[in-house]
């Protein structure tokens, strides 16, 4: 079961970087100072880091409105993220049909967590404490499980 928490995660941290790149892409340039540490990646270097043994974060306790909103957001996402993906892989997209398609998809991330009233930091943020903290997973897991 741990395995399955954390494997969801994992995938949620990766989708998170993708969405969060995606997101800076229709932005306004941030600077260096601003942007998130972890998000840039070099062309050909892949986003995937290592397995290292997680340590449990000593960031802000997470309340149950915010915890809900951030499940709630994750639930809404899932499908929007795995649509992405599938016409990402099945479709050879030249480099503006892939900009267009990942405006698309910024504006309906951002729709989701305007809805769950979050920030696009704010849920990157999470889902790493999501990562890091194995008590927040579980809570994060749990809020999802009561929502059906």
């Amino acid at each position: 079961m741990k395995h399955i928490v954390r494997n969801l995660l994992l995938g949620l941290g990766v989708f998170s970087l993708g969405s969060t790149l995606a997101l800076a892409d229709m932005g306004p340039p941030m600077s260096s100072a601003q942007q998130p540490v972890g998000t840039a990646t070099q062309p050909g270097q892949s986003a995937a880091a290592p397995m290292m043994p997680v340590q449990p974060t000593q960031s802000p306790h997470v309340g149950p409105t915010e915890l809900r909103h951030f499940a709630s957001a994750i639930v809404a996402i899932r499908p929007i993220d795995k649509k992405v993906h599938q016409e990402m892989s099945t479709k050879k997209m030249t480099m503006t049909q892939h900009r267009r398609l990942l405006a698309k998809y910024g504006t309906k991330i951002r729709h989701v967590l305007v809805q769950n009233h979050l920030t696009p930091v704010k849920y990157e943020m999470l889902l790493k404490k999501a990562q890091t903290d194995p008590m927040f997973a579980q809570r994060t897991e749990t809020v999802m499980k009561s929502m059906g």
